[in-house]
């Protein structure tokens, strides 16, 4: 019930509540104590004060009846008692009076002040119901009190930031996804389209129209393949002992015809940590980084590849001395269709996945990435894997 109503009205019916009980717990010790004195006086036995002349002589006293001095002497405890539960009763009333308007006091100072209080609250509520997706970059201003509703202020707006993010990154994605798939079936339609116009088709035109289609096909089904293995990685279970310089060195092995094509040496170097994942995964993320080293490096350049471990991670360092990545793009390379340069990723047949494939492959590792310049020219991965 209390979980429908407003914190300030929430606050006022507890404390409401907690005065209450107090008020009370102290008016029945007050009327306890009060009736317990009560009790202690009327057991008090009153002697009549005697007064005397102005000479010293006792007052002459008048002759009383046995009936008279009967009455006399029950009528002042009857009366005694009258007045005792009078002023008992009154004491009740008034303690029970003050008690409901402390009561009433407390809760409207209560209803107050905590209005005050949270005041800073409800305006940090109207800020953020104004916030859309067309705004989420307008950082909310933070109170300058150091309190609670600054530090949720900045955390709004760090989660802002972050959602503004994501948005800006998935209409990227959205954007090159649909700019990758356009343009390889805008391409057969215009060759299927011009094909049928012909009247006398040779053979040769059959065959380079096949080879067209199944270019474009493989392409596209790549590009596919690529996609659903973003979304399926969770599905694998990573629980193989795997040495890292053995898989290295088997990638790089892979990739030497590639490399032998441009003159560019591979090397592997360092210790051979065993580490807990996936071969498959993990040989797929050392291929898309050493074959990127490759392609965008320069004629007769070199790929250092070196393991160690550092505290409980295993690392892998991966330099060459290619064109490397301006260090404004470095941050976007590991999302989905980014290219550094677009149209020689697109002469190389890359479509932008590659990096984001490894980041997801060594985020699943419970790894990190980075990349930075290489002093000498180029670029330089640094992976972090769990021993």
């Amino acid at each position: 019930m209390l979980g429908k109503i407003s914190i300030r009205l929430r606050l006022t019916i507890l404390n409401v509540f907690l005065l209450t009980v107090c008020c009370v717990i102290l008016t029945i010790i007050l009327n306890f104590s009060a009736n317990r004195m009560a009790n202690v006086i009327e057991a008090t036995v009153v002697t009549p004060a005697i007064q005397f002349d102005q000479i010293g002589e006792l007052p002459p006293s008048e002759p009383q009846t046995p009936d008279t001095a009967a009455d006399n002497t029950n009528s002042v405890p009857a009366a005694q008692t009258l007045n005792s539960q009078s002023a008992r009763l009154n004491f009740l009333y008034q303690s029970i009076l003050y008690m409901m308007m402390l009561l009433v006091i407390g809760g409207l100072l209560t209803y107050y002040i905590s209005g005050k209080a949270l005041k800073p609250l409800h305006i940090l509520s109207r800020q953020m119901k104004n916030c859309t997706v067309y705004n989420l970059s307008e950082d909310l201003k933070v109170p300058e009190s150091q309190d609670e509703i600054a530090e949720l202020t900045r955390s709004f707006n760090e989660m802002s930031n972050k959602l503004n993010d994501a948005f800006a990154m998935q209409k990227r994605f959205s954007q090159s996804a649909a700019h990758e798939l356009r343009t390889p079936l805008t391409v057969l339609k215009t060759k299927v389209d011009v094909f049928k116009k012909k009247k006398d088709r040779t053979p040769q035109e059959y065959d380079k129209l096949l080879s067209v289609i199944s270019a474009h096909t493989d392409r596209m089904s790549t590009l596919v393949k690529d996609l659903l293995d973003l979304t399926n990685m969770d599905t694998l279970v990573c629980d193989q002992e795997i040495e890292a310089s053995e898989l290295l060195i088997d990638v790089a092995a892979e990739l030497s015809p590639l490399a032998k094509e441009k003159n560019i040496y591979i090397t592997v170097s360092g210790s051979s940590p065993i580490l807990t994942g996936n071969q498959n995964l993990l040989h797929r993320a050392f291929y898309n980084i050493i074959e990127n080293a490759v392609k965008y490096n320069v004629d007769s350049g070199i790929v250092e590849i070196s393991v160690s471990t550092r505290e409980q991670y295993t690392v892998i360092t991966m330099k060459d001395n290619g064109i490397g990545i301006p260090k404004e793009l470095q941050p976007l390379i590991f999302e989905p269709f980014f290219r550094v340069d677009k149209s020689r990723s697109r002469q190389m047949g890359g479509a932008g996945l590659g990096l984001s494939i490894v980041k997801s492959i060594i985020e699943k590792h419970n790894g990190t990435i980075s990349v930075s310049d290489n002093p000498m020219g180029g670029t330089i991965f640094e992976l972090l894997l769990p021993l």
